[in-house]
């Protein structure tokens, strides 16, 4: 697989979940991120090209806000080391304005930018 990130990623230490606007359910962990994409931990497999309303729990508050909410798109998806659970690779789509703003400021302040 080809790395064809725009901007280095960093893994976050921090126990941050993805839910699934439409369905309510937890997708999986993150792993790492950047204002372009993220990659989870899931416990199941994600079909690349599927897209996603996921909500991203914030480790800590930002303008009073404990989430962000983005649009995202399953780019690969592979089986872990451990077989139960499943990387999967996502891209950010119009990832613009407030919720922008509030990821990259997370970002910024858990010295998560590369």
């Amino acid at each position: 697989m080809a790395d064809n990130r725009h901007r280095p990623r960093k893994n976050t230490p921090h126990n941050v979940k993805v839910v699934d606007e439409e369905s309510g359910r937890v997708m999986g962990r993150v792993v790492d991120i950047t204002a372009d994409g993220m990659m989870l931990v899931t416990n199941g497999e994600i079909t690349p090209g599927r897209q996603f309303q996921v909500r991203i729990t914030l480790p800590v508050m930002v303008q009073h806000r404990s989430d962000v909410t983005v649009e995202a798109r399953a780019v690969w998806c592979n089986q872990d080391t451990n077989p139960s659970f499943y990387k999967v690779g996502f891209k950010f789509l119009n990832l613009v304005g407030e919720e922008g703003y509030l990821l990259e400021d997370v970002m910024h302040r858990l010295n998560l930018v590369g």
